[in-house]
């Protein structure tokens, strides 16, 4: 379950020793937008904000327990910020908290970004907290994985090594061939991205891929542990959590995270998202299920379609404007069903007329059929052409 409210606040009533693993992926450094109640932390900023929580995440974590933490750095003004080495090197002067071992995310589809003197930046930080790292739990058996070919052709080779002398001339024996088979894994995790939050369902900045965190609670814990995500965004930890069989709590600020997460965890039907295509005068074209539906009719890259809906400072690519929109909204008719207005949310509606109940629309689109306020209310397709 997520809760709504401050993480700095809400830890501070979980018991000490409590929690198995702790997972999460902070907001990163003055670059996205979380929500307008959120506020974004410059760099200079981000390690005296974040060190407090780093202190509770120590006390409710159990000395078995791992906190991994997935964040990124980024640039500005030509030359790349330090705040996330200012962060581990703060931790091990003021935190308990021990640097058990770092790991790399390569993004599989990550979106292009950079500039002509600068490489595409496909990877980011993963950080393995551990609170005591003799009672650590951690599954290696869990993680093993099938030798890369080349490895196991190499093991076959026969090296340069000396064996008997004959006639005179020493000859080359064959090395033995040993166990090929699992492996441990390498330090790189090869993960995709998460468009696919984006476009189908909500507009959340930064979500990973449920991949990342089921790895690392297989790796870490066993059924019915007890997980946090103390930054729960739209609930994938707990998504992850669900599928196998942990427990979850995730802390939250923005209400509507919270409200879509908790659906998306208990299995509720979520609102779906289109993206949509306009010309620069913003009439409509088209609209595809997701970016990558987009970019086969166009020819243009789904990351850049994707970062044109997603960062503000972009208004469009390949000559086109791009939104992300609702494939439901609910009409407002009067009662001779006349349309009046569309809305993409029951507090939209609300906040329009002034009120604050959304109970009455809501039973409205349940039951159909009836009035509130005066209007018919209907969830039916998003008509983009007629807007």
């Amino acid at each position: 379950m997520i809760l709504e409210g401050d993480c700095f606040e809400l830890i501070k009533s979980q018991p000490d020793n409590s929690i198995d693993l702790i997972i999460t992926s902070p907001p990163y450094a003055d670059i996205v937008n979380y929500g307008k109640n959120i506020s974004i932390k410059k760099p200079n900023e981000y390690v005296d904000w974040i060190i407090p929580l780093f202190n509770e995440i120590y006390r409710v974590l159990k000395p078995s327990g791992s906190f991994i933490l997935n964040i990124n750095d980024n640039c500005s003004n030509g030359v790349r910020n330090t705040f996330i080495y200012d962060l581990i090197s703060t931790n091990n002067k003021q935190n308990k908290l021990k640097l058990y071992d770092t790991y790399i995310w390569h993004k599989r589809n990550g979106i292009p970004n950079g500039s002509p003197k600068r490489f595409r930046n496909n990877t980011e930080f993963i950080f393995h907290f551990v609170k005591d790292q003799k009672k650590l739990k951690f599954y290696m058996d869990r993680a093993l994985q099938e030798p890369n070919p080349t490895y196991v052709k190499r093991l076959k080779t026969p090296t340069n090594d000396f064996g008997k002398v004959i006639d005179g001339m020493r000859v080359r024996a064959p090395k033995k061939v040993r166990d090929t088979g699992l492996v441990r894994p390498d330090n790189v995790f090869r993960f995709s991205t998460a468009g696919a939050a984006r476009d189908n369902h909500i507009k959340h900045p930064a979500p990973f891929h449920k991949e990342l965190p089921s790895y690392f609670i297989n790796l870490l814990t066993d059924e019915n542990d007890l997980v946090l995500d103390v930054f729960a965004g739209i609930g994938t930890t707990g998504l992850a959590c669900k599928e196998l069989n942990r427990e979850f709590i995730g802390y939250e600020l923005n209400p509507k995270y919270v409200e879509f997460g908790n659906k998306r965890i208990s299995g509720e039907e979520l609102e779906t998202y289109m993206v949509v295509q306009y010309d620069l005068d913003e009439n409509y074209i088209a609209h595809y299920k997701n970016s990558s539906e987009a970019s086969k009719a166009t020819g243009i890259d789904d990351g850049d379609i994707m970062r044109t809906y997603n960062r503000t400072k972009f208004d469009s690519r390949g000559g086109y404007i791009w939104k992300l929109e609702p494939e439901y909204v609910i009409n407002q008719y009067d009662l001779q069903d006349n349309l009046l207005n569309s809305f993409t949310s029951i507090g939209q509606a609300e906040k329009h007329l002034g009120h604050t109940t959304p109970n009455h629309i809501e039973d409205c689109l349940r039951k159909g059929n009836q009035t509130a306020y005066g209007y018919k209310w209907k969830l039916e397709k998003n008509n983009y052409a007629k807007k």
